[in-house]
């Protein structure tokens, strides 16, 4: 439906504007890149996107006016915009860990998947602006009553929704955890009340938009474990222990998300009857219903630790290892085998656990001596801070080269799998290092005799390692065999469904036939 122009004033426009930004970044953050592709772009992603889809957005409804039609055409300009953007000016991961996206989170499933969140985003801003007309036909209520109504509804939702699903994960998250849901419940209830309505249709919609903030929020900035009740800090000064850790995959979207929702829509309508004087007693008992069951099911029938992506790979036999400085390609013939066990836990940008984990060994003859080594635990940092290490483990990754992750005495690797660890490295039967950096990689191309494998002790930006010849480590295996994952077909398929559902959703709530 086109709405064109004529209606729109210029502060009329910056509002919609605003509305349109905000929403397409929910939807984006949520379910683009929590619940489909399960990762973080972190803080200069979120604010440049914000403000892109501020400007096409602005400029474009100025220039052709308001419309689903209209929209969609918008979002597929600002789509082709972001997508060019992040594929040739800037990396993700800014300010903490800048990484270029590949292919594959670009063009392949970048365009579809981007499309359909900004115009999910645009469609949710469009209905809102929309029921103006039914927001100033709304029985006025006085603003102590408003204010009392809306902090109970918001400590209702917190209770219930938090409740049920720290029983279903068989966690208590914190009392901070709920202090917070409290400070994020609250305004929105009060604003989505105010500016959208409290009909049946605004509880409806509110409950999800809610219940996709919580579960937003959970995944980039509200970790649990923060202080309970037991050991809050009162009277002393010491501090109280916090063991923070992010909820996994399956306990934040699979088990907590649909509790979210069910628990949020259901009081939201509760409150909608309650306001239009209609009879409680048949939505309380089918909200509790709904409730309980999504709960239970989600509870009882879905495993609450997700284990992460696991790649297993080895390779036995002929090898070489570099002679001399870094990276010469001057090489001695060897024998020996690697072993490598890594599991990529998620890819938020945090130090946070869960982390990946990692199980590397390896036994190498070369050059006269006996190499044994074993790596356990993952490099979550760079020791120097200057590029990432995928927090440990990194599935489908560009390194090396220009990438500026890595050495740029190497060409741009692409590697199924890479790792970074530390390390203990025994030379003929001595220990000579402990704790020393290790990094290992896949290569479909790009290294010395087209071999498909390296490991690397040490690192070119340290002190050599004492008493090993050259300093360094370097070894290539000419192919490995091992099962490495490639991108989760399950979050793919669960979460285009969701995004398909939500615009098919966003379309039926602005059409004309609804609407008359």
């Amino acid at each position: 439906m086109a709405i064109g122009r004529s209606i729109l004033t210029g502060s009329g426009l910056a509002k919609f504007t605003v509305l349109v930004a905000l929403f397409a970044i929910l939807a984006d953050a949520s379910v683009g890149h929590g619940l489909t592709w399960e990762n973080d772009p972190y803080w200069t992603y979120w604010i440049t996107k914000t403000f892109l889809i501020a400007t096409v957005f602005g400029l474009g409804t100025a220039w052709f006016g308001l419309g689903v039609k209209r929209g969609a055409a918008i979002t597929a300009v600002h789509t082709l915009i972001l997508t060019v953007y992040y594929w040739s000016l800037s990396p993700i991961g800014l300010p903490s860990s800048p990484e270029w996206l590949n292919l594959e989170h670009t063009w392949i499933t970048g365009l579809p998947i981007h499309f359909g969140v900004i115009f999910l985003g645009y469609l949710l801003a469009l209905w809102v602006w929309q029921r103006q007309a039914v927001i100033k036909t709304a029985s006025k209520i006085a603003l102590s009553q408003f204010g009392w109504k809306s902090l109970a509804m918001s400590l209702a939702i917190v209770v219930v929704a938090g409740g049920l699903s720290n029983l279903a994960l068989s966690e208590f998250t914190g009392l901070s955890w709920y202090v917070t849901r409290l400070l994020i419940t609250l305004p929105f209830v009060m604003l989505w009340r105010g500016l959208v309505g409290r009909d049946r249709l605004a509880s409806v919609v509110g409950g999800i938009v809610l219940a996709l903030i919580w579960a937003t929020y959970s995944q980039y900035l509200g970790p649990g474990g923060l202080p309970d009740l037991h050991n809050l800090r009162l009277w002393s000064q010491d501090a109280p222990p916090a063991p923070v850790h992010w909820l996994g995959y399956n306990q934040l979207w699979l088990i907590s998300f649909p509790i979210y929702i069910t628990s949020m829509v259901s009081l939201l309508l509760l409150g909608s009857y309650q306001s239009l004087g209609l009879s409680l007693k048949k939505p309380l008992m089918m909200g509790a219903l709904a409730v309980a069951t999504v709960s239970l099911v989600a509870g009882l029938a879905i495993p609450d630790k997700s284990s992460g992506a696991t790649a297993h790979i080895f390779a036995n036999g002929q090898l070489v290892t570099e002679r001399g400085a870094y990276y010469d390609n001057k090489f001695s013939a060897g024998i020996g085998r690697i072993d490598i066990m890594a599991t990529d836990a998620g890819n938020r940008v945090s130090p946070l656990p869960p982390h990946d984990s990692l199980k590397l060994s390896a036994d190498i003859r070369s050059g006269g001596h006996r190499y044994h080594l074993t790596a356990e635990r993952a490099m979550v940092d760079d020791p120097l801070g200057e590029f990432t290490t995928w927090w440990g483990v990194g599935l489908d990754v560009l390194h090396h080269g220009r990438s500026g992750i890595g050495s740029g005495k190497l060409p741009v690797i692409d590697s199924r799998l890479a790792v970074f660890g530390m390390g203990d490295l025994m030379m003929d039967g001595k220990l000579l290092a402990s704790g020393v950096a290790v990094h290992a990689m896949t290569a479909e191309k790009g290294l010395a005799g087209n071999r498909h494998l390296e490991l690397d002790v040490g690192d070119s930006r340290m002190p050599p390692i004492a008493g090993l010849p050259g300093g360094h480590l370097r070894v290539l295996w000419p192919d490995y065999k091992g099962q490495i994952p490639g991108h989760s077909a399950g979050r793919y398929w669960g979460g285009g469904a969701v995004l398909l559902a939500s615009v098919l959703s966003g379309l039926w709530l602005n059409s004309p036939r609804r609407k008359s």
